[in-house]
């Protein structure tokens, strides 16, 4: 891939996962050492998320809205975010109260050229599942057609909806 791509990556981690840090740290690594090379023109940490956000009464409903647009672009490809991404009922002992969540994986990334979204991973087809690791992999070895095989979505906006955090650029 040539160093005019004007590709953006947008890296999202879940920030309340034990056990994680270090393999949220390679990919930040990974996504850095790509934007060095050339890759991407810009690559940031578009924001942390908590493991489950309810639909309802999500205090920061920026991380819904993403989730939103993410489902719109895996819904125009004929993929889905599950499993990695899993929407559910949550329900609570002893209330007849029941959450419509989402529940957010460990890491995920969108890639963007301007203001479409190019693709979101994790994502699945009927085949296969498409992994953080499996875009990183295609990008290091150059496969410039590998992201041609996912059809872009317009979102009209060249910022992250979520607030990025102080160490945002990577």
């Amino acid at each position: 891939m040539t160093g005019d791509t004007h590709l953006r990556a947008e890296l999202y981690l879940r920030g309340d996962t034990y056990g994680t840090f270090d393999a949220q740290q390679q990919v930040l690594n990974r996504v850095k050492r790509l934007e060095a090379n050339g890759v991407f023109s810009e690559s940031m940490v578009a924001g942390e998320w908590q493991r489950i956000r309810t639909m309802a009464e999500d205090k920061r409903s920026e991380a819904i809205q993403t989730y939103e647009e993410f489902t719109d672009w895996a819904g125009q490809n004929g993929h889905s975010l599950e499993p990695a991404f899993e929407r559910r009922n949550r329900s609570y002992v002893g209330m007849d109260r029941v959450d419509d969540v989402v529940v957010f994986p460990v890491v995920s990334l969108a890639i963007y050229y301007g203001d479409d979204l190019e693709g979101v991973f994790p994502c699945s087809d009927n085949q296969r599942t498409y992994t953080v690791g499996d875009a990183l992999e295609a990008f290091e070895r150059g496969d410039e057609d590998w992201l041609a095989q996912f059809d872009s979505l317009s979102v009209d906006r060249t910022d992250p909806l979520l607030e990025p955090g102080v160490d945002a650029t990577i």
